[in-house]
């Protein structure tokens, strides 16, 4: 019985997710639809007001309390009405300061304030009118006046009069939804869906203006603060906007777009030293080139390439190891999604850049980026060789070359391992490597070279569980 229950509230739960998500995303494309719809359901407060007046006899009332009532809720609506817009323009005006002045614009297009101020409009003028037939009518009752017929159906004032005050429960019911949703529109999360829904590929590549740089302002108003938060929201959301709309069509334009503003959050959340703040941007670089490596978008995914080794040599100098660790995992991840469709130029890129990472991270003493590194292109050659890249192989064996005074048994072991997988491949970078040597590298080279066929001798393929275990550290 208890099973079924769980059952029971777990289907619940999931079939109200999906239509909360469903929501959401139809209120994002859809705003004026989706809000008139909430506001025209508030109306059914007045067939219930109608129906409550009949079953307690509410329609009758003289002339004066007609007058006094009316009167009273056209005043009481419009003091309602100017509070409310003075409390929403301090609203305005604060989350313009918080967060960026182009957020105006957001308040601006919000429907709920202009469907509001026509709700009230058309009550406030209503009972204008309604008062204005009143006048003059003293000592009537008010029900027994016949104002028009629709059909054969006479239409009293009174209940003129009764409408009016229907219209003024169903104008305050509205305030509830639209205190809701102005508090709502108040969060960072609100604001950015908003603006990320205007990211759009035509406006990316054809208008001047750029949809992408609203929300860079609030990321970098949040990073100045230490709003990790909103840094997370605004990265993410641009991220996934843009991997929705990027394709073959503008690919080069877009994602030089995309990775100009990351680059520059990036060196922005480096400058004040916020690591945390770095890793986000690191991570949605990352995800942004695995994205474009699966769609096989061959220049977007070396743009984010390109874009995470800036990051990594802005954090290196900043001291920022955790960051720059970071950027070696994710130059790895990309690699291999990149190899895995076949993109052996990004792949190559990938490999260039670790060993670029690799001697910045020993002139800089980073002991922990350093052994990330070797562990990357080790990952790498060995997942290159499974899809038979021939060039990006023999790059990763020359990048472990160029850096194997970072732990020259590691590295010999490395390329001793790599060798048992394709024989000819790691010759011909050992080879190629060699021949383009200077002088006084010579000596460090041949000691090198008797550290790893010592390795060779008794080189053993490492099993897949260690290679995972090895490599698993982020």
């Amino acid at each position: 019985m208890q099973d079924r229950k769980e059952r029971f509230k777990g289907f619940v739960k999931n079939i109200w997710d999906k239509l909360h998500d469903w929501w959401v995303s139809f209120e994002l494309r859809h705003l004026w639809t989706a809000r008139l719809f909430v506001y025209i359901l508030c109306l059914a407060v007045v067939p219930v007001c109608f129906i409550l007046f009949r079953h307690f006899n509410l329609f009758h009332t003289d002339v004066n309390s007609a007058r006094y009532m009316l009167s009273a809720m056209v005043q009481s609506q419009a003091a309602i009405v100017a509070i409310v817009v003075s409390l929403t323009l301090i609203a305005i005006q604060l989350t313009a300061s918080a967060y960026s002045p182009r957020v105006i614009d957001i308040f601006k297009k919000n429907p709920d304030m202009w469907i509001l101020l026509g709700c009230y409009g058309v009550s406030i003028f209503y009972g204008f009118i309604v008062l204005k037939l009143v006048k003059g009518a003293e000592g009537e009752v008010v029900s027994q006046r016949v104002i028009w017929s629709i059909g054969s159906v006479p239409i009293s004032f009174e209940f003129c009069v009764s409408l009016a005050y229907w219209l003024g429960v169903f104008t305050f019911v509205a305030l509830f939804p639209y205190m809701w949703y102005i508090i709502e529109l108040l969060k960072a999360e609100k604001i950015i869906k908003r603006l990320a829904v205007k990211i759009t590929r035509d406006k990316v590549l054809n208008s001047q203006e750029d949809p992408i740089q609203p929300i860079m302002d609030i990321v970098h108003g949040s990073i100045m603060k230490y709003d990790i938060e909103t840094t997370r929201v605004g990265l993410k959301a641009v991220t996934d906007q843009v991997l929705e709309i990027i394709g073959p069509d503008g690919e080069e334009k877009i994602s030089e777009r995309f990775c100009s503003h990351l680059t520059r959050v990036g060196r922005l959340a480096i400058s004040r030293e916020d690591e945390e703040s770095t890793i986000e941007v690191i991570k949605n670089l990352a995800n942004f080139g695995k994205s474009s490596a699966e769609k096989e978008l061959k220049k977007a995914t070396s743009k984010a390439v390109e874009s995470l080794q800036v990051v990594e040599r802005a954090s290196a100098e900043k001291g920022l190891e955790d960051a720059t660790r970071k950027v070696v995992v994710s130059l790895r991840e990309v690699g291999i999604a990149a190899a895995e469709k076949g993109l052996e130029d990004v792949a190559w890129d990938a490999a260039e850049f670790l060993e670029a990472v690799g001697k910045y991270a020993m002139e800089k003493g980073l002991e922990g980026t350093k052994l990330e590194v070797t562990e990357s292109l080790y990952a790498l050659g060995r997942f290159f060789i499974e899809k038979e890249l021939e060039t990006a192989t023999v790059r990763v064996v020359k990048a472990l070359l160029a850096v194997r005074q970072i732990a020259e048994k590691v590295v010999a072991s490395n390329i001793a391992s790599l060798k048992d997988l394709n024989e000819e491949i790691v010759k011909t970078a050992i080879h190629d490597y060699k021949s383009k040597l200077e002088e006084k590298d010579h000596d460090s080279f041949q000691k090198f070279m008797k550290i790893y066929e010592q390795k060779l001798e008794n080189c053993k393929p490492r099993t897949d569980a260690k290679i995972l275990k090895a490599y698993s550290r982020t």
